[in-house]
């Protein structure tokens, strides 16, 4: 990630300064080659000199215009990407900084809060009270306070990973078609419509691709409203399901942190965000698209 911002501010920098120098070399070659027109003409005027010699003189002092120019401008290109180099690490240091101190506040924060929250499910599965809506109400809240320590903790871990994961052989056919299975319980009726190719076999980090279908059918079925499509082709997995549509403005943002476009949705708007962490730590990508029939997520991964 930091790597990406590093690279964008030297591109734009070094984007900017090349059109300043070819604005300014462009306008020095034009008015150095009228200048040297003007002598031109005032050679040829005063007969004193043979048109041969006036033309190749021109046709030196050109080339050598051009030349001394290009020279500089290649020079001044690398002097320019030396130094946007260390700007844009200079620049990005405090920000990796800050961004490497929060990673590990919220993995303390999350591994310390295991603890409690496992005490206090434990005891209160121990109580000997009869079901009531607050027993409900608790057992509820318990469960999200789980999941939000369970997704800080995974986010938190794919971030500190400097190190791919190691790879193996995957039949994700086998993988895909087994995941689907687990999901369509949890469908309450709706439709599910599968095409899934058979023999799609990858060489990839597994658990981050278990990791990304699991969180994606997982969205499907929260916020379909008659049916799910999975696709599974050569080199991509399209979730796709009839929900809501998602207006461009929040497009934006999906797979920010914490961001949700429905905020009555259970979940804190972790899932997304962890399969973005997942997908950019392989090299893959996530292409999220909505409109008024459908939202479909399609992972490119590579094989």
């Amino acid at each position: 990630m930091f790597k990406n911002l590093r690279n964008q501010i030297v591109l734009s920098i070094v984007a900017i300064s090349s059109v300043i120098i070819l604005i300014s070399f462009t306008s020095i070659f034009m008015i150095m080659s009228m200048t040297i027109r003007a002598r031109e003409d005032i050679a040829l005027r005063s007969r004193d000199t043979c048109i041969e010699e006036i033309i190749q003189e021109r046709n030196s002092h050109v080339t050598r215009l051009g030349v001394t120019l290009l020279s500089v401008g290649v020079i001044l290109e690398l002097l320019i990407f030396a130094v946007s180099s260390i700007i844009a690490e200079q620049l990005v240091k405090p920000v990796q900084e800050a961004y490497e101190q929060q990673r590990e506040f919220i993995a303390n924060a999350s591994h310390e809060l295991k603890t409690p929250i496992a005490a206090i499910r434990a005891n209160f599965e121990a109580l000997d009270v009869e079901e009531e809506p607050w027993t409900d109400n608790i057992d509820l809240e318990l469960d999200k306070a789980q999941n939000l320590v369970r997704d800080l903790l995974l986010l938190a871990r794919m971030d500190g990973r400097v190190e791919k994961a190691p790879k193996k052989r995957c039949d994700l056919s086998e993988i895909v078609k087994k995941h689907v299975k687990a999901i369509e319980v949890r469908l309450d009726g709706k439709k599910l419509k599968t095409d899934i190719a058979e023999d799609v076999v990858a060489t990839l980090v597994q658990d981050d691709f278990v990791q990304i279908l699991s969180i994606l059918l997982d969205n499907a079925a929260k916020y379909a409203k008659s049916w799910v499509s999975v696709e599974l082709k050569n080199n991509y997995v399209k979730v796709e399901n009839d929900g809501k549509e998602i207006p461009a403005a929040k497009m934006e943002h999906i797979f920010e942190r914490f961001y949700q476009v429905d905020k009555t949705a259970t979940g804190v708007g972790l899932g997304l965000s962890i399969a973005k962490s997942a997908a950019d730590h392989n090299d893959w990508e996530i292409i999220a698209d909505s409109n008024k029939k459908s939202t479909s997520f399609t992972l490119y991964f590579k094989r």
